[in-house]
């Protein structure tokens, strides 16, 4: 697994290490949380107590946390990518939390920690997504 922009130079890289480890405890944290509650339901446990889950949050959160872990890990271009596509993913879930929270239809047992851990890791992942590694070209077979 290498790169030519070392983890050091690519805010990308670093970022979707420290979010994705982030999200990749929070999701095994809540499958512990989440073992006497259905998978898809409005109740669920709570991890740290700040954050209810259940299991198709917590599966969330370990997918989205795994894809940020691989794709920084191999390369400034994957990264990049892997934080703008899982910074879409918990912005919408951010903002589904804002209107269906305390409703059946919550089908994420999201919770005002959720809501909030969403929105800043969008924000932090969107942003540097967006702001940083523009040099950063596909490489093209010859």
């Amino acid at each position: 697994m290498s790169s030519s922009v070392s983890l050091s130079q690519s805010p990308n890289r670093l970022l979707g290490i420290v979010v994705g480890i982030v999200l990749l405890l929070v999701g095994l944290l809540g499958f512990f949380v989440a073992t006497p509650y259905p998978f898809a339901t409005p109740q669920g446990g709570v991890v740290i107590g700040l954050f209810a889950s259940n299991g198709l949050l917590a599966s969330i959160h370990v997918v989205l946390g795994a894809v940020l872990l691989i794709c920084a890990l191999s390369a400034a271009l994957a990264a990049k990518l892997a934080n703008l596509l899982v910074g879409v993913i918990t912005l919408v879930l951010g903002a589904f939390g804002l209107f269906f929270d305390h409703t059946a239809a919550n089908i994420f047992a999201l919770n005002g920690g959720d809501n909030l851990l969403h929105f800043i890791v969008a924000v932090l992942l969107l942003m540097v997504g967006y702001a940083t590694d523009k040099l950063i070209k596909p490489r093209v077979k010859q």
